[in-house]
């Protein structure tokens, strides 16, 4: 599968697409940010979005909407440290497939890889 990550943390950035790699997927694409994001994602080809909900310039679920007006058929992974019950809801609402928290391990993103 192909996928693009959305993580505004370089460091966690960069192990989400270590550990994708390790699972036999291509990292297609990252953005660290709401505006490189949507600039990005209007050319990606990804199956997948790994997607962090807290980025510096606006939310994860503003770049849910806002990608899923561009692509509607690529999945979502939301990636959060957050638990909410009703953001949990409003996420799933816009169009996220699955809600991956952190920390999490190698064993849980093959997990939430392989539902999707």
């Amino acid at each position: 599968m192909k996928v693009f990550i959305v993580e505004d943390n370089s460091l966690t950035r960069f192990t989400i697409k270590t550990a994708v790699e390790k699972l036999g997927h291509a990292a297609v694409g990252e953005a660290e940010n709401f505006a490189e994001a949507v600039l990005k994602l209007r050319d990606s080809k990804a199956d997948i979005l790994l997607l962090d909900i807290i980025l510096p310039d606006k939310s994860g679920l503003e770049v849910l909407k806002e990608f899923k007006k561009i692509n509607s058929k690529t999945k979502v992974i939301v990636v959060t440290a957050l638990e909410q019950d009703s953001l949990d809801e409003e996420l799933m609402k816009e169009g996220a497939s699955f809600i991956l928290r952190k920390p999490f391990s190698v064993d849980e993103l093959e997990k939430a890889l392989n539902k999707i």
